[in-house]
């Protein structure tokens, strides 16, 4: 079986690559983001779900063909995510997931980033600053707008919902 990249895989391997655990592919995070990274992985049919494991706060499953695609992708993601589209958008959602949040002034930011992250977020228009520790994105309403369809831990926050009544309005 040939592995295909899709949109909705590029949001795990978003997910993945932020918050990665040694065993298995898994994820080390909260019960939230382990909860959205279980459903996806068995709507893709990545594993069956007697063989998902748990334990520490964790969450994997034990494939050697995922894996190297998982890491595939993650190493070659200036290539592949380099235009505004689903692909992008998805993978972007599940860092954003995984390791990003919106804080209570509005600043809009990922944790666990690396250079190629900053230079991805550049090339896709939402130039990134480093403060505190953390990747302040850059022009924080498009890049929400970008997300919005595909995130799922945030898809309830209030400046998701914003949005989305924004964007209506210009529909109408």
């Amino acid at each position: 079986m040939k592995l295909k990249l899709t949109p909705e895989l590029s949001y795990l391997i978003g997910i993945w690559s932020r918050r990665r655990c040694a065993d298995g592919l898994g994820i080390e995070a909260s019960k939230d983001v382990q909860e959205i990274f279980t459903q996806q992985v068995l709507e893709q049919k990545l594993t069956e779900p007697d063989k998902l494991l748990t334990g520490d706060g964790k969450v994997f499953f034990y494939h050697g063909k995922f894996r190297k695609f998982f890491q595939e992708i993650e190493q070659d993601k200036l290539e592949r995510y380099k235009y505004i589209n689903e692909y992008s958008a998805n993978y972007f959602a599940g860092s954003f997931d995984a390791a990003g949040g919106i804080s209570e002034n509005g600043v809009v930011y990922l944790e666990r980033f690396g250079n190629s992250d900053e230079l991805l977020l550049s090339r896709l228009g939402f130039p990134p600053r480093r403060m505190e520790g953390k990747l302040v994105i850059g022009r924080p309403k498009a890049f929400l707008a970008f997300i919005k369809n595909y995130t799922r831990l945030f898809s309830k926050h209030p400046v998701m919902e914003m949005l989305r009544k924004s964007s209506k309005k210009k529909a109408d």
